[in-house]
Formats: structure tokens, sequence, C-alpha cells
């Protein structure tokens, strides 16, 4: 699908398009076969399109008079499901999207998006650009929350002591899904900050604010990721002190239980040598003299430890 956009939007076919009139497009690839050569797109750059790789990074081409782009999206909320790949095309006044990979149709709805969200006379080149870019991020801050009071959830957790098996694999499972989240800002940012440079002057210096703003959104957001990550840290970390903490308390109880039984062995030891001349073995409350000087020890062992605060 093609809109023109004149005084009012009007959708065009594919053979009636025209450069010099400010043009956004929706093409599958089997339709650009057909239509890369009339809009003088480079043979490499279709070449692009064709290739479903799902390890292609997120890039884009400058030409002489043209940009060329390929994003692999990642969903904030379905971040190892499989990714729309989208390519897109700046030439003249034509704002082109690929739909290479569209499984749920975003893409498509992104694109409609940014052609519908202002009047005719108001759109431009970069504010097409900006809205598609803007409608690809939409719920991502939403997300970014929900991982964020997640990670709260886990600190609360250790701060309870209601911690569970699976406790660190959620904190790695986190650690990765906000890394591959910043890594695809930086790769969004990669290319922004390409079109704002503007280095074959497709845009005049009027349109590049629409730019700086989308850098500053992909900043915060990358930002965002960059404190999660050390939020992440910083709870593996007290999850470790936690865990140490639980070792010390006990080995503390086997000190203190050792500790006490020690002299009642020392006690049990020495009545329980073979000499035939021992007074207490003769003497009527022999047992019960023992039975109570264990207890004494035991006594002052509980008393000392409380007063050296072990207990």
């Amino acid at each position: 699908m093609l809109y023109e956009f004149d005084r009012e939007l009007q959708e065009l076919p594919m053979e009636q398009l025209q450069e010099n009139r400010l043009t956004a497009g929706y093409v599958t690839v089997e339709e650009l076969e057909d239509l890369y050569e009339r809009i003088g797109m480079q043979r490499e750059d279709m070449e692009q399109c064709r290739k479903e790789s799902v390890n292609y990074r997120s890039n884009v081409t400058v030409h002489e008079d043209s940009y060329f782009g390929i994003i692999n999206r990642v969903e904030c909320n379905d971040i190892y499901g499989t990714r729309d790949r989208i390519g897109f095309l700046i030439k003249g006044k034509l704002f082109l999207i690929i739909d290479i990979r569209d499984i749920d149709n975003s893409t498509k709805e992104s694109f409609l998006y940014a052609v519908h969200r202002l009047k005719s006379e108001q759109l431009s080149l970069e504010k097409l650009i900006y809205g598609f870019f803007e409608r690809l991020l939409a719920e991502d801050n939403k997300e970014l929350d929900h991982k964020e009071a997640a990670i709260e959830e886990l600190e609360e957790d250790i701060h309870k002591g209601t911690i569970e098996r699976e406790y660190i694999s959620d904190i790695l499972a986190l650690k990765k899904e906000v890394s591959i989240l910043r890594n695809y800002y930086e790769q969004l940012l990669y290319i922004n900050e390409t079109l704002a440079e503007n280095e074959n002057r497709l845009f005049t210096a009027e349109e590049l604010k629409n730019f700086k703003m989308l850098t500053v959104k992909l900043e915060r957001l990358s930002s965002h990721c960059l404190m999660l990550k050390e939020n992440l840290v910083q709870v593996r970390e007290a999850y470790s002190a936690s865990l140490d903490y639980s070792l010390n308390a006990v080995m503390k109880l086997f000190t203190v239980v050792t500790t006490i039984f020690q002299p009642l062995t020392l006690i049990a030891g020495w009545y329980g040598m073979n000499f035939a001349y021992m007074p207490e073995l003769t003497w009527r409350y022999g047992y019960v003299g023992v039975i109570l000087l264990s207890l004494v020890v035991i006594l002052f062992c509980l008393w000392l430890f409380k007063k050296k605060r072990l207990l």
C-alpha cells in the first residue's frame, strides 16, 4: 500500500508512485521485487530483504541519495519470541517500510499509525519516520516498569526471608532480558543518530529536531535498562549476603552445641575410665552428682553465650 500526502491523504497504486511527492509505503518483499529498480533501490539492499536471518543486527546503510536499514524488532513483553524483521528505505520524499517478517501485523499497525497520526498538511518526511519509530517503542516504558516491579519483589523476598530455590535463576533471566533490550535500544540509537547526521542532506535543519527527540527517548530507555541491570547486581549481592547470613547462623548454632557438649564429653570420658579406685563410684549420690555437674556446665555455657551475644 502507498499513501501520498497532498491536501489530503490518498492511497495510490504502485505504478503511480511519484518521487517528487511526499509518499509513505508498506510493501512485502514480493511487491518490492517488482518495485525496487523503478525507485532506484540498490541491488545489495534488495538482497538483504530476501534474507530472514534472526541473528542479523539492526543497522542502517547510507547511500548518496538514500538510507536503507533493517530492524530486528525486540518485543519488550516477549523477548525470546520470533522477532519481526523490518526493512526501511528513505529516498527523496519516499519513506518505504518493507515487511520481511511481520507475524502479528504489529509493523503494519505502526506504519498506519505514523501515516494517520497527523493531518496531511502537518506531515513531513521526518515526522513520518519519527511516528513509526515512536510507535515501535510505545509500550516499552510500561514493560520496563513491570520488570522494575519484578526486581523490587525479589528484593522484598530477600528481606522477608521467603527465598525460593529458583531465585538465582530468576535474577539471571531478568539480567539477560535487560541486556538484550539495552543492546536493541543501542542499535536503534545508532540508526537514529545516523539519520540525524544527515550525511546525504535529505533533511533540512528544521526537520532534524524530531530525530533529536527520538534520540532522547532511546537514551532514556537505554539508561533505564542500565539502571535495572545495576539493580539486579545489587539484588544478587543481597541474595549472596542473605545466604552468607543464613550459613553463619547455622555455623553459630553448631559452634554453640559443640562447645556445650565438649565439657560433657570430658565428664563422660572421665567417669568412663576403668579405674578400680574412684571415690564417686562408691558414693551413694555419685550418679546424681554427675547429672547436676552436667546441668551446671550447660547452664554456665548458655549464660556465657548470652553474655557474649552469641545466642
